[in-house]
């Protein structure tokens, strides 16, 4: 009997001075209920060339008897090449291939032998697998009985893997979390230094210190303080130097507020570190607003609350509360599912900023007026943040929030608090370059 063989193999390797006291500035503080799963990344397979059903005399075989292979792979390094190399050896086992009818009979020692070799190359996008496949032995086209068939007409298959969410299957953006890396530069490395400022506690709701001769306020603005059990505080700690006369400031955060059915949405405060130079300057004027913000948290019980940078806009200097001024945070880091101003409405834009995606959202505060525009990472920061700032805000420019030609009246960062015990030991660096 007349027939062919037909094999297919696919391989592949896988400011800020602190806020005004009267200043409200808190997301919405009601969690999410549940977290949804990531949705599935689906997967279209498209067949072109000739159906297998067309071939003539394809033999039939029970599943059960067809060959079942096992493929082990094993590597080792060139000397000369100082490339890896991946051997693949194909081991078959099940129904012998001579028990099928009328399948062509040849001696072992003659059967193709195909090795492969994967060699890897370093590209600027990453490794690269070269694959090179030497094929010995006797060819196909001695084969008795072998029916040869046009490379055009022999079905090719690809496949596509598509990412899609829908809108309802949106994931909670504080339910993963970055892995942390490393940033070894001048702020990770920077050291403490003699300071005129001794180290300072402040656990009254509205306590302020200034840092004589640096860019920044310690603030323990506690707006919410008469609704709270329990008290915050703010320390200050020090003040670290790294290379380039790069200036930061060491503090801590102590959260002792108990859990209250009736305020665990209400935002407490916010405990923050506030730029106090270079404000009122236009956005266009700005050249760079370098932040760094590393952070240590130890939570002893449940703790609700976001590490962020808050800025505000207005079209006139000095104005850092009426109507007409923007405010837009950047939420980094986010425990207890606390969200933003205009969550339930969905996110407004999307955007991909300092190496991660984000969600914005947007809302009227319930208080103020102020419209808040709420970036949320779609993956928690772990411990640190570096970025130049003025990306952020160059891109709600292009979108149309604000003009260039507006003033930054506000800047900081810091921890907006609801409820918990814990101690986050903190170091931030925030400037507005001109």
């Amino acid at each position: 009997m007349r027939f062919q063989l037909l094999a297919l193999v696919a391989m592949e390797s896988l400011a800020v001075y602190a806020l005004p006291h009267h200043h409200r500035k808190c997301g919405n503080g009601k969690a999410r209920t549940t977290t949804p799963e990531p949705a599935p990344k689906p997967t279209t397979t498209v067949t072109t060339g000739l159906p297998t059903s067309d071939f003539k005399g394809f033999p039939t075989a029970p599943v059960e008897s067809l060959p079942t292979v096992t493929t082990y792979k094993t590597y080792s390094m060139s000397e000369s090449a100082k490339e890896d190399l991946e051997t693949t050896t194909i081991i078959t086992t099940g129904l012998p291939t001579s028990d099928f009818p009328g399948f062509p009979t040849a001696s072992v020692e003659s059967l193709p032998t195909v090795t492969t070799y994967s060699t890897y190359s370093m590209s600027e996008s990453g490794r690269e697998a070269i694959e090179t496949t030497i094929t010995t032995g006797l060819p196909l086209d001695e084969f008795p009985s072998f029916t040869a068939v046009d490379p055009e007409s022999i079905p090719v298959v690809t496949t596509y893997t598509t990412d899609s969410m829908s809108p309802s299957e949106t994931p909670c953006p504080t339910s993963v979390t970055r892995v942390a890396h490393p940033v070894i530069n001048a702020y990770s490395q920077a050291t403490e230094i003699s300071y005129k400022v001794k180290a300072t506690e402040q656990c009254g709701n509205t306590d302020r210190l200034i840092l004589p001769g640096m860019p920044w306020t310690v603030a323990n603005s506690m707006y919410n303080g008469d609704r709270m059990v329990g008290k915050q505080c703010t320390s200050f700690n020090g003040i670290l130097q790294g290379a380039d006369d790069i200036k930061e400031v060491k503090w801590t955060s102590t959260t002792d507020i108990e859990f209250d059915e009736h305020t665990k949405d209400l935002c407490k405060g916010y405990t923050n570190i506030g730029v106090g130079v270079n404000l009122d300057n236009k956005l266009k004027d700005i050249a760079s607003i370098p932040a760094y913000f590393k952070w240590d948290r130890k939570n002893t019980t449940e703790f609700r609350g976001s590490n962020v940078f808050d800025f505000i806009t207005s079209p006139t200097p000095g104005d850092t509360s009426s109507k007409a001024t923007s405010e837009f945070m950047l939420w980094i880091r986010n425990w207890g599912n606390q969200v933003p101003i205009g969550y339930s409405r969905g996110p407004v834009a999307t955007f991909n900023l300092f190496g991660a995606s984000w969600k914005l959202y947007e809302g009227k505060n319930p208080g103020s007026g102020v419209t808040v525009r709420s970036m949320l990472v779609d993956e928690n920061f772990d411990g640190v943040f570096q970025g130049d700032l003025k990306q952020w805000l160059d891109a709600m420019v292009h979108k149309g929030y604000i003009s260039d030609s507006d003033y930054v009246t506000v800047g900081n960062a810091g921890t907006e608090v609801f409820y918990g015990k814990a101690v986050m030991n903190a170091v931030v660096a925030l400037d507005i370059k001109v």
